[in-house]
């Protein structure tokens, strides 16, 4: 996840070389006038305005993070009720519960928590850390992260309504099924914190993703398990959950490099 973010930014940010005038436009000219474009945080408007450029940063994100749960929303309406996407999903649904047992149902009733008080137990603990620290831009970071997911899926939640699966009635659950909260605020958070223990301790960051990588598929895999949710309902969760992950990890590098907030001179 950390070298995802690195590729992303460093790769880009630091090829500069543009083709001279006049040079024919073969496709290895095409490629390398392409990665010479600046990436949005290395852009004129970045630079001049960092505290507008991080909230149009944010807004932006979030924007593209609902846009792709709408599109995948849109293209599972599209089919009928008895089109490939949803009978996936029935037959996911119904092949677990069919061997599904009370042995079962307790240990991933067991993961599910670590996607829900658990995971919000460890964002809390790490806030009041930061917070006696006196770390503001990475406090400020840990509430906008988690916060604004957790909004996000609100809202989407909010706008789709889509129902919980018959399986659900025997688990305490009011809210719409569609995008799967715990999948999206597991990813979110458990990503954070992953990247924040990857970038301080750098020798362990492989191990540290594929620890966090499993947890996550895991509690995603115990909310179908469980009957509380349906694939579909997972996947776009996990979908929205990592752009906004990777919106607020590149938002922060930025605040970082330009020591925009609170720990820092805006420039």
């Amino acid at each position: 996840m950390l070298r995802l973010v690195d590729s992303v930014g460093t790769a880009i940010a630091n090829q500069t070389t543009v083709p001279p005038a006049g040079t024919p436009k073969t496709p290895l000219t095409v490629v390398a006038g392409a990665a010479a474009l600046r990436p949005p945080w290395a852009s004129r408007f970045a630079l001049l305005h960092p505290k507008a450029y991080l909230g149009l940063h944010g807004v932006v994100g979030l924007g593209l993070a609902a846009a792709c749960v709408w599109v995948f929303f849109a293209i599972a309406d599209a089919f009928s009720e008895h089109g490939p996407m949803v009978r996936l999903d029935m037959a996911v649904a119904a092949g677990l519960q069919s061997h599904g047992n009370e042995r079962g149902e307790s240990i991933f009733t067991f993961v599910s928590l670590l996607g829900g008080q658990v995971l919000a137990v460890l964002l809390v603990i790490a806030a009041l850390v930061l917070l006696a620290r006196r770390d503001w831009r990475h406090l400020v970071m840990i509430a906008v992260t988690a916060g604004g997911g957790a909004l996000l899926n609100l809202a989407l939640k909010s706008a789709f309504h889509r129902a919980r699966p018959s399986f659900a009635a025997e688990f305490p659950v009011t809210s719409s099924s569609f995008p799967s909260g715990h999948a999206m605020d597991s990813l979110i958070g458990y990503g954070l914190l992953a990247y924040w223990l990857g970038s301080r301790f750098p020798r362990t960051q492989r191990s540290i993703n594929a620890v966090v990588v499993a947890l996550v598929a895991l509690i995603g895999f115990a909310r179908i398990y469980l009957g509380v949710h349906y694939l579909s309902d997972v996947i776009a969760g996990y979908s929205a959950g990592f752009i906004w992950l990777m919106v607020s990890i590149t938002g922060y590098r930025f605040a970082e490099s330009r020591r925009v907030g609170p720990s820092g001179k805006d420039e």
